[in-house]
């Protein structure tokens, strides 16, 4: 169980995390994350919170291939208007053309399609939640490995 943390407001713009590759210390990170921002809009936090949980169970479950051992990385800053998540995986990367069972990397495509690929394959439900995160995010880019994602969302008056 993690401590209380945010017992006073967190007003720290920067914040760099190194997270175990276990879905149990993901779920608890974007626990903690989603309550550093507790001034901004519900519906703000929320999405965003949505978002970043997804982008970092990709890298724990993906990237780190749910290895207690590896670590993902965390970078989170906020600045006059922004906010920035940027999450490094110990993963090779990957390329959207790879993962055919996403229907983020078949845009325009039906989703049931996707759904039954992932079922023929024996795969969990799913595929969809960098869908989610496009629709949320403000500019989402990753690095040319594939292996690293910053997620901005711009927060209001610069």
């Amino acid at each position: 169980m993690m401590p209380n943390l945010l017992a006073a407001r967190f007003e720290r713009p920067w914040i760099d995390l190194m997270v175990p590759c276990t879905r149990e210390a993901a779920e608890g990170t974007a626990r903690f994350v989603s309550q550093i921002d507790d001034d901004l809009d519900v519906e703000v936090r929320d999405s965003v919170g949505l978002a970043f949980r997804e982008l970092l169970l990709n890298a724990v479950e993906w990237g780190g291939a749910l290895d207690a051992t590896k670590r993902v990385r965390v970078v989170r800053a906020r600045a006059r208007g922004v906010l920035i998540y940027r999450i490094t995986d110990p993963g090779p990367g990957f390329r959207f053309d790879d993962v055919p069972h996403a229907a983020v990397a078949h845009p325009g495509e039906s989703a049931i399609a996707r759904m039954e690929l992932r079922d023929n394959a024996g795969m969990r439900a799913g595929g969809f939640g960098l869908l989610i995160v496009r629709a949320i995010a403000d500019e989402l880019m990753y690095n040319e490995r594939g292996n690293e994602v910053t997620f901005v969302k711009y927060l209001g008056p610069f």
